[in-house]
């Protein structure tokens, strides 16, 4: 799949992906990570970033036959589309954590 755009129309990604735009909306209020830039009269651009989620959401879904409740709960089993930030999130929050503890064994 040749990405050479920075934007995609909502049009474009159905097209791409062979579904209905009405699915790609219905997606993105299932699946909070799902959320593509808008303009300001609202209009759906989609990055290459959101393709690529898009694209292991029509795996789950259409190609292997996944509930979007089971879709859901691979995603969270497996952290195939988690923030991209997670283990300097997960680190901070250890520091926070021992943080916490100390302070409390110096009052």
């Amino acid at each position: 799949m040749d990405l050479d755009k920075q934007y995609y129309s909502i049009s474009e990604v159905a097209k791409l992906f062979k579904v209905n735009t009405s699915k790609l909306r219905y997606w993105e209020a299932q699946f909070p990570h799902l959320l593509p830039k808008r303009t300001g009269t609202g209009i759906r651009k989609y990055t290459p970033v959101d393709i690529e989620k898009i694209k292991v959401l029509v795996d789950m879904i259409d190609v292997k036959g996944l509930t979007i409740e089971g879709a859901k709960q691979a995603l969270n089993n497996k952290g195939a589309v988690k923030n991209p930030n997670q283990a300097v999130i997960n680190q901070l929050t250890d520091i926070r954590d021992f943080l916490q503890v100390l302070s409390q064994e110096l009052e």
